[in-house]
């Protein structure tokens, strides 16, 4: 039924609802419906609209269950749900199931207030079978390309909306630093700068840009605050820093999304940073988030995190203690089982006086204002109407450049491309499995038999074999019909070989895994390499998603690919590098240490690398950030500075050359490092602050210049403030440097 509130609630801009943009409303308007709504909402509304549950509790087996649909939406007043688990399933089905949802809320409910769904959205519209997928964002960083990572979650963030989905958990924002963490597949990589500049592109890619953009999508960004840094290396562990660690390596690329891309929601860290678990802080999430950051958005508690207080980190004697820390923290949405243990702690908690009803209100006009600005109260689902974007032709293409620029060439011993009448043999564990390519997070890994928008990811195997026709390519497999490694058929069949390919695999594995241990590729994948290295090329192809310990695989290689998880595509654009088709142009975000310890970044402090008698080579990563090789060459015309004495009100105006030497055409990486050359808090030798990346064709030079706000070389001082002391500093492009002085 619909009540007389909710029919003055519509009546009142009745006038203006048809033809106006429900992405861009007068925003007094809008804060006039929310204000009438919630004053006609009863304490046990507002907790549910605080609620989120899971799809698979309300519709099990993706079959509608009408009783337990109405318990939730009608009778508990359930204001959001996600997609979790299950098979993947077509976006015309999801729609289906939102509508009927929808027409629920809408025709049963006291208000009629839209539910908001989720899914995952890190490399592609998680469990939508007909979605575009891309490469994990340690490869989309790779690219150096922003614009493309912008392109790529438009995609995503459109085919979610499809399926009736406006609301997405993505990207990850997590600078990641700990190898061991599962998170890191997920993330940009080590580099603050890096993640802030992808991470906001991901975000506008997501959101629109345009807020005139129909049927936008709000993206959840992960995970605030420090996720990437546990001091395990175990997921939703504890993280051990100071508060300036975490301003300096965790806050920017937050910063960055909020300010920059208009990031609409977060989801919170769930575990504990420095013995207070985050989402019971209340300084981290209310004192800094809101009042220091400015953000206005919703925060979420991710699945059962709020219970964890409790069960896990042992704060709260009980769940309903759990939930007063958590709501007086600043969590407005809770994503928790189906019981409703969570809504109704939640009432009682405010009927004994344990909570004041205004921070349900002030949560609750959060989650109402995302609704409105989502256009859900004017049309919940999308329906059949035509959404704009990139049509699924253009996605598949995206799909297809990212998995081409995410490949990062770490080694070539004049073997790369392989000669066209070589005869290859292909090997390895990697070489005939599509779930290696996708990896964990998207449903190809997750339901091999599903068919994604992307076709059935096509492995190495029947890529090289689609290039080699005349049969020059020979795939003889290392795992035994029952499961077991063998390698000994392909050692004996490398002997005809003029190349042996070995693709190695890291083992699947979906969150919340634990840490590899050791950091290194299984002992039969490192033996098998052993047996294929009797003087004949070796090229081995790496199929995984973090940095792993490669020192004897590189020593006994003569090529190295970095492939990361390239996604559906990712086998067709391994071929095409390895033959020469395409010209790699990836750069690694993160470094390949050469030992397991120590395991610093590139822009480690110095007093990280003392050795013995104070030597200072003690980082000595075998590739570090930024190295990636390719098929021509380039060189670098002199740096140059524009005024080598500056204000904190100027610009670092950068200017240096660029010329293709080579024969082909290619792209290369331009990263500028600033090194502050002393600091009242000890600098790092460097740090990225602007990245380019060219193309140029064989013979070409292209200028290229850098403007860079003196205010953005601040770090955070002792005071935990952010500050640029007058001073000495050093630009630095490849091997060139140029000094300046800021006063």
């Amino acid at each position: 039924m619909v009540t007389l509130g909710r029919s003055l609630l519509l009546a009142g801009l009745a006038v203006r609802a048809a033809a106006a943009s429900p992405q861009a409303p007068l925003p007094d308007a809008i804060d006039d419906r929310i204000a009438l709504l919630l004053a006609e909402m009863t304490l046990e509304e507002k907790a549910g609209q605080m609620t989120q549950v899971t799809l698979g509790a309300l519709v099990p087996d993706h079959a509608l269950a009408p009783g337990r649909l109405r318990n939730a939406i009608v009778d508990r007043g359930v204001g959001s749900v996600s997609v979790r688990g299950g098979p993947a399933l077509p976006a015309a089905r999801w729609r289906d199931l939102a509508a009927s949802i929808h027409d629920l809320a809408a025709g049963e409910s006291r208000h009629g207030i839209p539910v908001l769904f989720s899914l995952p959205a890190t490399s592609g519209a998680g469990f939508v079978s007909d979605a575009t997928f891309f490469p994990q964002p340690p490869g989309l960083a790779a690219t150096r390309h922003p614009r493309l990572v912008e392109q790529c979650h438009a995609v995503m963030g459109r085919e979610a909306r499809s399926a009736g989905v406006p609301w997405v958990r993505g990207p990850s924002l997590d600078v990641a630093r700990q190898p061991r963490w599962p998170g890191f597949a997920e993330s940009f990589g080590e580099d603050v700068h890096l993640a802030g500049v992808l991470g906001a592109a991901a975000v506008r890619g997501l959101q629109g840009g345009n807020p005139d953009a129909p049927f936008p999508v709000a993206a959840a960004a992960r995970h605030f605050l420090g996720a990437g840094l546990p001091s395990s290396g175990r997921n939703h562990s504890q993280v051990l820093l100071p508060e300036r660690y975490l301003r300096e390596y965790g806050l920017p690329p937050f910063q960055r999304a909020i300010a920059e891309a208009g990031l609409r929601s977060l989801i919170v860290n769930p575990g504990e940073i420095n013995g207070i678990p985050v989402p019971a802080n209340h300084n981290i999430l209310t004192r800094l988030l809101r009042g220091q950051m400015k953000f206005e958005g919703i925060v979420a508690a991710d699945w059962q995190d709020i219970e964890r207080l409790h069960t896990t980190h042992r704060v709260a004697p009980s769940f309903k203690e759990a939930v007063r820390l958590a709501i007086e923290a600043g969590v407005d949405l809770c994503s928790c089982r189906p019981d409703f243990q969570f809504t109704g702690h939640l009432v009682a908690l405010v009927n004994e006086g344990a909570l004041p009803e205004q921070l349900l209100d002030a949560s609750c006009r959060r989650i109402l204002r995302l609704k409105f600005d989502l256009g859900l109260f004017e049309e919940p689902s999308p329906g059949s109407r035509k959404l704009s974007g990139p049509g699924p032709a253009d996605g598949r293409q995206l799909s297809l450049q990212a998995a081409r620029e995410s490949l990062v060439l770490l080694k070539n011993e004049d073997v790369l491309p392989l000669p066209p009448e070589a005869r290859i043999l292909l090997t390895g564990p990697g070489a005939d499995s599509a779930a290696s390519l996708v990896g964990p997070g998207t449903f190809p890994f997750r339901d091999r038999t599903a068919t994604a928008n992307s076709a059935p990811p096509a492995t190495v195997r029947q890529a090289m074999e689609a290039v080699h026709r005349n049969g020059l390519t020979s795939f003889v497999p290392v795992i035994d019909p029952d499961g077991r490694f063998d390698p000994e058929h392909a050692v004996q069949a490398a002997q005809a070989a003029d190349v042996i390919v070995c693709v190695l695999a890291e083992p699947p594995a979906a969150e919340p895994a634990s840490p590899i241990a050791p950091l290194a590729l299984p002992d039969e994948q490192r033996a098998l390499v052993r047996s294929l290295s009797f003087g004949k090329p070796l090229v081995v192809v790496l199929l995984q998603s973090r940095p792993h310990l490669l020192t004897e695989i590189d020593a006994l290689a003569d090529a190295v690919l970095h492939a990361g998880r390239p996604g559906p595509f990712g086998a067709r654009a391994i071929s095409d590098v390895l033959t020469g088709a395409v010209n790699p142009s990836g750069k690694l975000p993160f470094t390949y240490p050469r030992k397991a310890h120590p395991l610093l970044p590139y822009d480690h402090k110095l007093s990280d690398t003392i050795t013995e008698h104070d030597g200072k080579d003690g980082f000595d990563p075998l590739y570090e950030f930024g190295h990636g090789l390719g098929y021509t060459s380039f060189a670098l015309g002199p740096l140059e500075l524009a005024a080598t004495d500056l204000t904190l009100a100027d610009q670092i105006e950068v200017s240096i050359g660029l010329t293709n030497t080579g024969s082909r055409r290619g792209a290369h990486v331009i990263h500028v490092y600033i090194r502050d050359l002393y600091a009242s808090v000890a600098p790092p030798v460097r740090r990225l602050r602007a990245f380019r990346k060219v193309w140029l064709d064989p013979g070409t030079t292209e200028p290229l210049a850098f403007r860079i706000p003196v205010r953005n070389l601040a770090f955070v001082n002792a005071r935990n403030t952010p500050e640029v002391e007058p001073g000495r500093f050093e630009v630095q492009i490849g091997k060139q440097s140029a000094a300046f002085t800021v006063r």
